[in-house]
């Protein structure tokens, strides 16, 4: 059969943007890339961007377009946006070293069995033994003013990704000879660490308070990636605005348990003290999320397309810096089709009071929440409506403020359909989150658009989302190489407001149940997007 035009064009933009990102492909499952490493090096990337370029000329006179082709047209043109901003105006892989590092990153090939053991290894190899190449042409290309909380980052990163390597790699993969291997993870742990001293050495000596990307790049940003044309300043009094209405509910909540005590001694002694025993993060979570589960289908608030769970599991050891994650197969993904819900445990080493805080900090209603936003009804099932999207280009492209807009939302809706049945130790772990978020959207902007400095975040975040100084600082650090982190809030409030427009538009016709699914049903394009599917 003949492909059409557009759908040639749609390769052929793929190829190139997989050429600048082959972990991209790998993830979603297209493994004839498995083992690659960009070449980032001036000459190659100018070439990948002019090729897009002309792609991005051809998109503009395509014709004899159905209304999914038109979708598909407008959103491969955004993406060629948003990669030419990137590396012309963003410049991330010159101003931030961590993206050169994350190339190196086996852990797709240790986690998923879509291959034999020997297959995902000489991959593994492959990948690692480009190590050397790769970090010398960072090296060249990387700024010689870089920002110290990046570069530090940066720093942080590839002693992590070394460690990782040399304790992780070759136990992942049961071979009778694993001599190549090992001598692969050594080397590219190596050069890791090399590149490490190298950053301390040549740049972290000159950096400087140099994250801030301006205003202009911050509304170009917003317009590449999720066709926002509102200005920074009249998005920043609606994440204002919605971070006082949660400041607020905090506040009344933790009145409501127990009248005239401080919020945040609120939450300590009636929420954070609620949690498992020692050992019982994992069963705990297995059974709550099979309540989540019946309550979404007892109320009719989503379709679920497949009986099959999401698997609860503890954290891999090189993952358990988060406290919880999804782990879903790629949409071309045929044989890992399993779909994991990690939750990092607390320790056996560990002593009482250590554990202690790690499980008051993921007390049952905190992980009620988080599981919401994970899995049900937020990533997981977002992943299975993945199955209905209708294109190529759907099954590609994903928008930040979609994704994690969507599991945000969740979080929010399923308070307001009554989950819990009113429970005011709930609400207010569901408004700790909410706040913490609202704090990225607004730090966001002020860091990168106003001037707002690291330090000032940090006291933002204690200020306003109750956290004590060191997850502050990393929350703000965060934001200094994630601009983009104000995707949760933004997210949250662009659906928000699409469900009040369909109910108005809808009239009898809407229930919660309709529009999450239509709204689920091309994947995770910008959700502007979706409001022209939803509302024509």
């Amino acid at each position: 059969m003949t492909s059409s035009p557009l759908a040639v064009m749609i390769e052929d933009a793929f190829e190139a943007l997989w050429a600048l990102q082959p972990a991209w492909a790998v993830y979603l499952g297209k493994h004839e890339y498995d083992g690659l490493v960009p070449d980032w090096s001036a000459d190659a990337v100018a070439d990948v961007l002019s090729r897009l370029d002309a792609l991005r000329s051809d998109l503009e006179v395509v014709g004899d377009l159905t209304a999914d082709d038109a979708i598909d047209r407008d959103l491969l043109a955004a993406q060629i946006d948003k990669t030419r901003f990137e590396w012309t105006n963003l410049r991330i892989a010159h101003r931030n070293p961590m993206p050169w590092i994350y190339h190196l990153d086996p852990d797709l090939y240790l986690r998923r069995s879509y291959a034999d053991d020997a297959t995902r290894a000489a991959a593994t190899v492959r990948l690692l033994s480009a190590a050397g190449p790769l970090l010398a042409t960072a090296r060249i290309e990387l700024d010689e003013d870089l920002d110290r909380t990046i570069c530090e980052w940066g720093i942080t990163a590839a002693e992590g990704l070394a460690e990782m390597i040399r304790g992780d790699v070759v136990e992942a993969f049961q071979l009778a000879d694993d001599g190549e291997l090992r001598s692969a993870a050594e080397a590219a742990a190596d050069e890791l660490v090399a590149f490490a001293r190298w950053l301390e050495s040549d740049r972290l000596s000159s950096a400087g308070e140099r994250f801030a990307i301006g205003a202009d790049a911050m509304e170009e940003l917003l317009r590449h990636s999720e066709s926002i044309a509102m200005s920074l300043d009249e998005l920043l009094a609606v994440g204002q605005a919605d971070l006082e209405r949660n400041l607020d509910a905090f506040r009344q909540t933790a009145d409501e348990i127990d009248p005239g005590a401080d919020p945040r001694a609120v939450y300590e002694e009636h929420v954070a003290s609620v949690h498992a025993a020692r050992g019982g993060l994992i069963p705990q979570t297995e059974a709550m999320l099979e309540s989540i589960r019946a309550y979404l289908l007892e109320h009719d608030l989503i379709t679920i397309p497949s009986e099959v769970r999401a698997k609860v599991a503890e954290t891999p050891k090189h993952l358990r810096w988060a406290f919880a994650m999804m782990d879903t197969p790629g949409p071309y993904e045929t044989a890992a089709t399993d779909a994991y819900y990690f939750v990092t445990p607390d320790e056996p080493e560990w002593d009482d009071a250590r554990a202690e805080e790690w499980l008051r900090t993921l007390n049952t209603f905190a992980l009620e929440d988080i599981s919401i936003h994970e899995a049900y009804p937020g990533h997981y099932v977002h992943f299975l409506h993945y199955a209905s999207a209708p294109t190529e280009v759907a099954r590609r492209l994903t928008s930040y403020a979609f994704t994690e807009g969507w599991a945000h939302y969740a979080e929010q809706m399923m308070w307001e359909a009554g989950y819990r049945s009113g429970d005011p130790r709930f609400r207010l772990a569901q408004l700790s989150e909410a706040l913490v978020r609202n704090c990225r959207f607004v730090c966001a902007i002020r860091l990168h658009a106003h001037g707002m400095t690291v330090d000032e975040a940090t006291q933002f975040f204690i200020d306003n989302a109750f956290y004590h100084e060191m997850p502050a600082r990393k929350e703000a650090e965060r934001g200094t190489f994630d601009p983009g982190y104000f995707s949760y809030t933004l997210g949250k409030l662009q659906i928000l407001q699409l469900r009040d427009d369909c109910r108005k538009a809808w009239g009898e016709q809407f229930s919660l149940r309709r529009f999450h699914d239509q709204l689920l049903s091309r994947g995770a394009p910008p959700v502007e997007t979706m409001r022209r599917v939803l509302l024509g």
